[in-house]
């Protein structure tokens, strides 16, 4: 294997991150940049951010990269528009470009027929099986990323809401802990600072934590809330595993943020796929881990036995 030097790209609506790779897989350098998210920058703006973020990488490596290797999000209903893009920008590097989700598939599942469902801020499953993939999920906060971060932020404070006016019950301490995390003395104040200061999806995903919490702590508001958002992430792996023919026996990966941090959400979402007779792991799934993988098995060739045997350790770079 000739050795040269590559890059993964991570590329997200707040910020963007490029790992320097040799050509077997060993990370050597992170660098940090502007946001990538091509819908929502537009042509323009996306390309004023690439090449900021081209520009800072040539200038801590002095010299050019083989190629790079793009996870975006925001990228599926535009990637021959993206490509072409990147193609004419980069050239005459070689290019490859994923979508945030498959990056996330390749780091969890290394390519093997498998299932992947994430819940961070937002919330997706995405699988493969015999060459064929298939997509549940993933359409934003608006009106999808059921049993997100944020869908559960969103739920804990509305049913939160409900105990309060009386049409919940068992919401005690949940109300209370809400409060303490806004801390706010009353409903009142909680919900003005709510409405002034949780304008965002990501704002709003951080009190999946206090919901967590709540869970953790026995409260009954919260515990079933952690089973419904877990009843809503297994509705898309299961049309993922209908789509794609599997049967008993899918291995089924959890990951993302909320999965990762709240065993309360891991437990329930376990159980669930255990009871329709599928295999249920966690694990940590870096896009840029992904790229790197893809990268690895696309031009390399490595098997899924040789890529699970590869440590791509990105936390030495305190990212």
């Amino acid at each position: 294997m000739s050795e040269h030097q590559l890059a993964a790209v991570d590329g997200g609506g707040s910020g963007s991150r490029v790992l320097v790779f040799r050509s077997d897989g060993r990370p050597l350098a992170l660098f940090k940049g502007p946001p990538l998210n091509y819908a929502a920058l537009g042509p323009s703006a996306f390309l004023r951010n690439l090449r900021l973020l081209l520009n800072t990488v040539a200038e801590g490596l002095g010299g050019p990269l083989e190629g790079y290797v793009f996870s975006l999000a925001g990228v599926s209903a535009f990637k021959r528009d993206v490509e072409q893009l990147l193609l004419s920008e980069l050239h005459p590097s070689r290019v490859w470009l994923l979508s945030d989700i498959e990056a996330t598939y390749m780091a969890a599942a290394f390519g093997r027929d498998a299932i992947v469902v994430s819940s961070g801020t937002g919330s997706f499953a995405y699988g493969r099986r015999g060459g064929r993939e298939a997509r549940a999920g993933g359409w934003g906060y608006l009106f999808g990323d059921e049993g997100s971060g944020y869908w559960i932020g969103r739920e804990f404070v509305r049913r939160v809401l409900m105990y309060y006016d009386g049409r919940l019950t068992g919401g005690e301490l949940s109300a209370k802990l809400l409060l303490e995390a806004l801390d706010a003395t009353s409903v009142v104040e909680a919900v003005s600072k709510l409405y002034t200061r949780y304008t965002s999806p990501r704002k709003v995903a951080k009190l999946a934590k206090v919901a967590c919490r709540a869970a953790e702590q026995g409260c009954r508001l919260a515990r079933e809330l952690f089973e419904d958002a877990a009843s809503q992430l297994y509705l898309m792996v299961s049309s993922v595993a209908e789509r794609l023919g599997f049967g008993c026996g899918v291995h089924v990966y959890g990951t993302g943020g909320v999965i990762l941090g709240c065993k309360q959400l891991a437990a329930a979402l376990e159980l669930r796929v255990k009871q329709e007779g599928g295999i249920f792991n966690v694990v940590s799934a870096h896009p840029l881990v992904g790229c790197v993988l893809y990268y690895l098995q696309v031009v390399e060739g490595f098997s899924v036995e040789e890529l699970e045997s590869i440590n791509i350790d990105i936390t030495v770079f305190d990212c």
